[in-house]
């Protein structure tokens, strides 16, 4: 992840978390310095100010961390292809995972931010992961001319690329003291980076070497919902399910992404969990000369840690 994808995520969690935060502080009351038992025994629904520095995580009313982070690893199982629409209407596969030789798995980061209101029902999540593959694959055979067999073969060099970031605003239209879900709504970044770089050779004659790279940002609308469940003391389980079907600009197509987490709280602050993640993607992307197709799918476990402020 480069310099400039960090400071537009670190600037977008901004945008969302900054008014929310504001709120907070404007409707918290003049606290007076804590001087008995009582006071600092006092339940966490009464903490309704986001403090990063206390010694305690803060809370919703109903017992609901404000804000966490979770971070781990994903090891994804990939399938699909990239092919080309040229303006005939004629389909030209340009990668496909098993011919081209790219690996079925890649381990992966996950990253997920989430922050809830302590004062309304708003919040915000913030969820990135990738998907990087590269892979070969060589054919060899001969070609016989008079009494000579000149060996001829070619090879195929593939590297593909995606990378994944999804920020949405949230609304919890239920939430207790076992259970919050809602809805969300923002936007579902793809960045697509393919390479292909192929070599055909006759004897030790190198004839043709083509060589091409293709990028692919698409910012797509997207809706999601969520479900927190609290089944068990210190025991917790999370799912979402996003999705967007949809014309945008040159952007065409549908995409599910998925997931669900179960966590055991360790500590206040700590909490460690194992989740499976689930991605169907069909995108097409219009461009001067042709039209890029993707259809792909991506799923596999995960691990994580997850810290609450």
């Amino acid at each position: 992840m480069n310099a400039d994808k960090i400071y537009s995520i670190i600037f977008s969690l901004s945008v969302f978390l900054l008014p929310g935060y504001v709120q907070n502080l404007q409707a918290q009351p003049p606290q007076a310095p804590a001087t008995t038992t009582s006071d600092a025994n006092s339940s966490p629904e009464e903490n309704s100010s986001l403090d990063l520095f206390d010694s305690d995580p803060e809370y919703t009313k109903q017992g609901w961390a404000q804000l966490y982070i979770a971070a781990g690893f994903m090891y994804l199982d990939g399938d699909g292809r990239f092919a080309a629409r040229l303006p005939d209407g004629r389909e030209v596969t340009i990668i496909d995972f098993d011919r081209a030789g790219l690996k079925d798995t890649d381990s992966s980061y996950w990253l997920s931010i989430n922050w809830r209101s302590a004062n309304n029902h708003w919040g915000a999540w913030f969820g990135s992961w990738q998907y990087d593959v590269t892979g070969s694959r060589i054919w060899e055979d001969s070609l016989p001319i008079g009494d000579t067999v000149i060996p001829v073969g070619a090879s195929v060099k593939s590297d593909f690329e995606a990378s994944w970031y999804i920020l949405e605003a949230t609304y919890s239209f239920y939430r207790s003291e076992f259970i919050d879900t809602g809805i969300g709504f923002g936007f579902h970044t793809v960045d697509i980076d393919t390479t292909l770089a192929t070599r055909i050779q006759v004897g030790e004659q190198e004839l043709e070497t083509i060589s091409t790279s293709l990028k692919t940002l698409a910012p797509l609308p997207n809706i999601l919902a969520y479900f927190h469940w609290k089944f068990a003391p210190r025991w917790n389980l999370a799912a979402r399910v996003g999705f967007f079907d949809l014309n945008y600009k040159n952007f065409s197509g549908r995409m599910t992404n998925a997931h669900a987490m179960a966590s055991y709280q360790a500590s206040q602050r700590w909490a460690l969990g194992l989740g499976y993640q689930f991605v169907d993607l069909n995108l097409e992307v219009e461009k001067q000369d042709l039209t890029q197709v993707y259809d792909m799918a991506f799923s596999g476990p995960m691990a994580f840690a997850r810290l609450s402020f």
